[in-house]
């Protein structure tokens, strides 16, 4: 029944947190949300900011291990591109305060995301390296460093997923055109980037 109760409260804390911020969070609306009252919340966990700290080290864990885990791997580059692309839409589709709820965060608070990556023991993952400089190389590629070649990924990923209002807003797109739009550049983006390094 505990365990329960803390993952109930766990989740109406993500969905609380990921759609106000930690500024914007009350701890009565989470409590309200998880259905329980403000001094079980309190039993479970004693602090606005560490119930926060919880949710955020979950939320990059949903992220950054995944991330890892695909250019670590020992598929070739093109098969790593979709996968990322892909693993970036549907962490999306699952949790879609998700970046903007990161980002945020990270920016307001730089110091603590950066012990928080440090802790996880995050590294750029050789593998990934590799494969661009050897394709550098040999002349397949036009002349582009590894981190550049992958926030180009990440950037062509996230950018309408944080920006989502814009977006909608520019190209007057309801709720189901942006889901329609943002499917369509999972299709293009791999496209677009080996179209842009590609000799």
């Amino acid at each position: 029944m505990e365990k329960e109760t803390e993952e109930r409260i766990f989740e109406a804390a993500q969905h609380v947190f990921q759609l106000r911020g930690y500024e914007g969070a009350r701890m009565q609306e989470i409590a309200d949300e998880a259905g329980i009252n403000k001094s079980m919340l309190h039993y479970y966990f004693r602090n606005k900011s560490t119930l926060f700290q919880e949710v955020f080290k979950q939320g990059v864990k949903k992220i950054m291990p995944g991330l890892m885990a695909i250019l670590a791997s020992d598929k070739p580059l093109r098969a790593k591109v979709e996968d990322v692309v892909n693993f970036y839409h549907d962490v999306y589709a699952e949790n879609p305060h998700l970046p903007a709820f990161v980002v945020h965060e990270m920016n307001q608070n730089p110091e603590r995301f950066r012990e928080f990556m440090q802790v996880q023991h995050v590294q750029f993952p050789e593998e990934f390296i590799e494969q661009i400089e050897e394709g550098v190389a040999v002349g397949k590629f036009r002349r582009i460093a590894p981190d550049q070649f992958l926030i180009n990924i990440i950037s062509m990923c996230m950018m309408p997923m944080i920006g989502r209002n814009m977006v909608q807003t520019i190209f007057h797109l309801s709720d189901e055109d942006f889901n329609d739009f943002l499917e369509e550049r999972r299709k293009l983006i791999p496209d677009i980037i080996f179209n842009g390094v590609i000799i």
